[in-house]
């Protein structure tokens, strides 16, 4: 074998690895971000249940991504009739910086005093995923 096909042969194998390499460090980051909306997902059903009364059921439909403002928009459903937004800026953030906005004709009550549940184990859950 000459010389120049060897070399062809290794500059090859090196591309094919670093393929390798950076497809499963894309998979990760992937994993990563679902997992991070998984627990900001949490992090919002047990918001809400200790904001509001008469929550026993969320449905996350959508999560919205704007480059502009780099923020994060959770489209969601309480007990099957009120549609809800929450936008967030980071993960993992105080919870009172949520936006929150619904349309106040319809009836969800603030609690007057915040209750501080832990869990969200009496709720019905159903989270987004891509």
């Amino acid at each position: 074998m000459n010389r120049h096909k060897k070399w062809g042969i290794i500059a090859l194998v090196i591309c094919i690895i670093g393929g390798i390499v950076m497809f499963s460090l894309n998979q990760q980051k992937e994993k990563t971000l679902e997992e991070k909306m998984r627990i900001e997902q949490d992090r919002m059903a047990l918001y809400l249940v200790n904001h509001y009364e008469g929550i026993n059921e969320i449905e996350f439909n959508d999560v919205e991504n704007n480059a502009t403002t780099g923020s994060r928009t959770a489209l969601l459903t309480l007990n099957k009739e009120l549609e809800m937004e929450i936008t967030f800026f980071k993960f993992n953030d105080k919870t009172d910086n949520y936006v929150i906005s619904w349309n106040k004709r319809l009836n969800l009550q603030e609690k007057n005093e915040i209750t501080n549940q832990q869990t969200i184990d009496n709720i019905k859950v159903k989270y987004w995923s891509k």
